[in-house]
């Protein structure tokens, strides 16, 4: 019986052999996408939830314990008691989390995007009784007003340079108050107006010209926040 050999190509087991190996464990990369996976708010609040949980599971454990009068020592019992406290931290900061991830996503969908800035109101010289106003406009804010009792609104008023600056102080503060009493009668609430009357207009407008004889409303609303009371 002659014997036969079986040749096997150089490729063919090379190949088998790094088939067989140990691959390669990418630490770096394994970390960075747990990191990822935990990024930003949202990430936080899941984390922080799922260490909740763990804590509670371990304070569970030791309170069954207690319950069926099985064996326990004092080290236990500070065990089960950090891990409730632990847990109650965790639940609160993965609310907080999760508040401040509803904010970036819904906060452009609130008013704070509706600010206005609109004159209003025109005065003939010496007057405060506008000869000419924007009703929808001036209906439109007191409404808004009214619905959101968190924004303001400044009324800010001025004259024309006839007359002495004194009497223009005072014309203008009376003509904030006429535009301010328009919107109070539209809806919105005295202690959301805020009169600035700055008697002669200011820079280019500080002339006798009519048409610089105006009232100026614009809207404030403060930055928005999910969950205010959560502390």
């Amino acid at each position: 019986m002659k014997k036969k050999y079986v040749y096997i190509p150089l490729a063919v087991l090379a190949l088998s052999l790094t088939a067989c190996s140990t691959p390669k464990k990418d630490v770096a990369g394994l970390s960075a996408e747990i990191d990822a996976a935990s990024k930003g708010h949202y990430g936080q609040a899941l984390l922080h939830a799922s260490a909740a949980e763990q804590d509670l599971k371990t304070a569970n454990h030791v309170l069954k314990h207690w319950q069926n009068d099985y064996y326990w020592n004092i080290d236990e019992s500070l065990k089960a008691q950090e891990a409730a406290k632990s847990a109650a931290a965790h639940i609160l900061a993965s609310e907080k989390e999760y508040c401040q991830w509803l904010t970036e996503v819904h906060s452009q969908n609130h008013h704070n995007v509706e600010t206005i800035h609109e004159t209003v109101a025109y005065f003939k010289t010496g007057s405060h009784v506008p000869f000419k106003t924007k009703e929808d406009t001036i209906g439109h804010i007191g409404h808004f007003l009214h619905d959101h009792p968190d924004a303001t609104a400044t009324v800010t008023a001025s004259t024309d340079t006839v007359g002495k600056p004194a009497a223009n102080q005072a014309l203008s503060e009376r003509r904030a108050k006429s535009v301010s009493e328009l919107l109070i009668k539209n809806g919105a609430r005295a202690s959301q107006l805020v009169s600035k009357a700055i008697g002669e207009a200011h820079g280019p407008d500080n002339t006798a010209d009519q048409s610089h004889r105006v009232a100026v409303v614009i809207s404030a609303h403060p930055d928005y926040l999910d969950c205010p009371k959560l502390k």
